[in-house]
């Protein structure tokens, strides 16, 4: 356990799009949204929390451990993510548009976070990262898909 930059650097490439996104946010959006029940966005919230930390107070762990094809997916599951925010944004901030399917992958920009994080935990082969990121993907994908059912119709 312990500070180090990997681990701030894990969590900000995650948080980075969301910040812009702030000063960016959607056009388009519905006035009203289907909600689920609550416990997936208890799950969500707790989840998201706990996977921004955990790279940040296990930096060093993190840090020592050699890359491996955990951490080459990690990257691509990045780029992926990315490459939605771009199609949002030159979509015209088309609310939608976050929700989207890309390559036949539906709700790609909560999948591709999600998958981050898990293969985070198999990359340092921890169930204290494992943990956390599954009730992040499963408050996380249920939500998105309920949204995503929402605007598709």
């Amino acid at each position: 356990m312990g500070l180090h930059a990997q681990g701030f650097i894990i969590s900000l490439l995650v948080l980075l799009p969301n910040l812009i996104f702030i000063f960016f946010p959607p056009r388009s959006v519905p006035g009203s949204l289907d909600s689920v029940p609550l416990i997936f966005t208890l799950l969500e919230r707790a989840g998201q929390i706990t996977c921004f930390m955990m790279p940040i107070l296990f930096g060093r762990m993190i840090a020592a451990e050699p890359l491996g094809v955990s951490a080459i997916l990690m990257a691509l599951c990045m780029l992926v993510y990315y490459g939605c925010w771009v199609r949002y944004y030159r979509s015209g901030r088309a609310f939608a548009v976050l929700f989207k399917p890309w390559l036949g992958i539906p709700v790609p920009m909560a999948v591709f976070p999600a998958l981050y994080f898990l293969l985070l935990g198999v990359w340092l082969q921890s169930w204290l990262f494992v943990v956390p990121a599954c009730l992040f993907a499963a408050g996380h994908l249920v939500n998105s898909w309920s949204v995503y059912g929402h605007v598709r119709s």
